[in-house]
């Protein structure tokens, strides 16, 4: 396969300062990276302003906001948002909403988090209409609007979303009515195959094809002829994102078993670090880490699965422009 018809993205974390991921982003498209997404994880900055901030300063790469969710953004503000930064961009923008989850949003924010599935796809029935130029009056399983309209014209009335789901309900859900899925952290082949065959089998009941739902998927990307070095690197990462997910499809997908979960889940609980509970199938499973050669060979196995878009993840500790650099040099320009 050739590695240049694969559009590569690249994933910020919001905790960066300011000036380093406007850095980072317009480093992203000089190496011809075709995205760069930022997280919204709470309490970092806001993924709007920053993303408006990399659109004012690249001018080809696709803006990628991964993910806000429906509940601390009320789809009309989001409408109002999504809608200035892609005028900023000039049509380059993707939107990005998932679910969040209940220690954030109920624990934390002291905001109830009722019906994600209901309060997701009643959000993006808001913002297409919003976008379209329509007055929206959602009566809805969580959203009760009143008539609402937007008071200038966005860029385009029709705006990519992708929903950062998992379960099976809500891929059903992003199949009927997104533009793709957004993947999390820990997407190994095996969950890109159970995530397009959970779409392909949607896509039927709705009439629309499977061509339509784009796959994307932030992953944990770390390459050197040191492979040692490579590969110790994205253990802690492994080891947080382990104890985040659970016991989950995108885990139990690829024959890990519950104990070995339910190990980093106890660790992550206890706020202990189980970086050294990370085996060798853990990292060639769930990361993209090794010698170039391995690295390449994993991003085919997961393109041939079935994902359109992988997105190169910040490793926390790690330079991300290096990991750029990596990507650009042993991957994107094979």
């Amino acid at each position: 396969m050739s590695y240049k018809d694969v559009k590569f993205g690249t994933g910020f974390l919001g905790g960066n300062e300011l000036p380093s991921l406007i850095k980072m982003s317009r480093k992203a498209e000089e190496l011809g990276f075709s995205s760069c997404w930022i997280a919204e994880d709470y309490f970092y900055g806001g993924a709007f302003s920053t993303a408006t901030a990399c659109a004012l300063n690249t001018s080809s790469i696709k803006i990628g906001i991964g993910v806000i969710n429906p509940y601390t953004r009320h789809p009309a503000l989001t409408s109002m948002e999504v809608g200035a930064l892609d005028v900023a961009s000039k049509g380059r923008t993707i939107l990005g909403i998932g679910a969040s989850n209940k220690r954030w949003m109920q624990e934390q924010a002291g905001i109830p988090f009722k019906k994600p599935l209901a309060a997701m796809k009643e959000s993006v029935e808001i913002i297409r209409g919003l976008l379209a130029g329509e007055t929206v009056c959602k009566k809805g399983e969580y959203f009760d609007t009143g008539e609402i309209k937007l008071e200038f014209k966005p860029y385009r009335p029709q705006i990519p979303i992708y929903l950062g789901v998992k379960g099976p309900k809500a891929l059903k859900m992003a199949a009927e009515i997104g533009d793709g899925v957004l993947m999390s952290i820990m997407t190994s082949a095996p969950y890109v195959k159970y995530v397009r065959e959970e779409i392909r089998k949607a896509v039927l009941s709705v009439g629309r094809s499977e061509k339509d739902i784009k796959l994307a998927a932030y992953l944990a990307i770390s390459i050197s002829e040191n492979r040692e070095k490579a590969r110790n690197l994205v253990k802690p990462m492994l080891a947080k994102y382990f104890g985040i997910h659970g016991v989950h499809k995108i885990l139990t997908c690829t024959g890990m078993p519950e104990e070995d979960i339910l190990r980093f889940r106890e660790a992550m609980l206890q706020k202990e670090d189980a970086s050294d509970l990370v085996n060798d199938w853990m990292i060639d499973t769930f990361a993209v880490a090794g010698t170039p050669r391995e690295c390449r060979l994993k991003i085919k196995e997961l393109v041939e699965a079935g994902l359109d878009h992988p997105i190169a993840f910040e490793i926390p500790g790690v330079s991300m422009e290096e990991t750029m650099e990596q990507v650009h040099r042993y991957i994107i320009s094979e």
